[in-house]
């Protein structure tokens, strides 16, 4: 068990609050940039309407990158009016093929924290396998999923049913380790007849590809987990694994230092105070948690949970009403 006084970054801290003081910044947090067919997590903004939010902050705002956010920290420098810091997660391959663009035409700096899972093995973040086989497939029958020793049922003879089917799964899948998550998996791809017409592209970015988004210095990438996994669910040994792992992966494939890391949930209990102190011992310098807020370089609260506010799918005009709640 460590003493929790790991959490400062070099002898310093930050303070979260909701709304902007003249000396904050907010972290704005995208996933993906893509016109999606079903997306229920409601996790994508269509291109167009982020080009008119990235030309919006280019030309209002103080855009920075992760890097010049832990300078203010590190220096207790306040931030200047209006200051954002753009992040993405998961890493998929829309960021590369369509943000890319739109960041570099503007001139904005971002932060892309990657998924490792397709790198080494192949594979999709299980909540897309859940979502190809429940939400967008017209599927019928009787799921039958053994889940801690027993049986667990749901009829996909309609709409409705396959969407309890697929809220109540991701629920569960979320709170379990990996082998666990992926038996889960396994058991609903064989037993349900995959029948949809068509599928979002939910592939995260290989390893050659994430080197070309990171060519430029324009995107920084940074870590995630390995796998899609709530670390407060694993033992502190098991969390180490899952982080260093990660860590091992993206220093290879990017040949650099990994800095900064986001917790794949978006809640306070995605993570606990050993998983903070983790980071740091493993040479994470931020990390992103899960609360709502906005971050101060003169404060003294933890430098792994910095706030985040989640972008959504909106024009212009919408994203900006929703930026005077906070820089008004």
């Amino acid at each position: 068990m460590h003493d929790f006084l790991c959490k400062d970054l070099s002898g310093t801290s930050i303070s979260i609050s909701r709304s902007v003081p003249a000396d904050a910044c907010l972290i704005l947090q995208y996933h993906r940039v893509a016109s999606l067919c079903f997306d229920p997590l409601q996790l994508a903004v269509e291109p167009y309407n982020f080009e008119g939010q990235i030309e919006y902050l280019a030309r209002n705002f103080n855009v920075i990158s992760m890097a010049e956010m832990k300078q203010h920290i590190e220096m207790l420098r306040p931030f200047k009016k209006r200051t954002v810091v753009i992040t993405f997660d998961g890493g998929f391959t829309d960021v590369l093929y369509t943000a890319k663009d739109v960041l570099n035409r503007f001139g904005v700096p971002a932060t892309v924290f990657a998924s490792s899972a397709n790198i080494l093995e192949g594979r999709r973040i299980w909540c897309k396998e859940l979502e190809d086989f429940l939400i967008a497939n017209p599927c019928k029958g009787l799921l039958n999923v053994e889940i801690d020793g027993r049986f667990r049922r749901w009829p996909l003879s309609t709409q409705h049913d396959r969407f309890r089917a697929y809220d109540e799964l991701y629920s569960i899948v979320s709170e379990k380790t990996p082998p666990e998550q992926e038996a889960i998996i396994e058991q609903i791809t064989a037993s349900v007849d995959l029948q949809a017409e068509e599928l979002d592209d939910q592939r995260t970015m290989s390893a050659e590809e994430l080197r070309e988004i990171a060519e430029g210095g324009t995107i920084a990438i940074g870590g995630y987990t390995h796998s899609y996994v709530k670390l407060s669910r694993l033992p502190e040994r098991q969390q180490m694994e899952e982080i260093m792992r990660k860590k091992e992966i993206l220093q290879e494939v990017l040949g650099r230092d990994i800095e900064y890391f986001a917790y794949p949930f978006g809640n306070d209990d995605g993570y606990t105070s050993e998983t903070m102190c983790i980071l740091q011992d493993v040479g994470f310098s931020l990390a992103c948690g899960g609360s709502y807020g906005t971050v101060s370089a003169t404060g003294r609260d933890s430098v792994y949970e910095l706030p985040r506010v989640k972008v959504g799918n909106w024009g212009a005009f919408a994203f900006y009403r929703f930026l005077r709640t906070f820089f008004d």
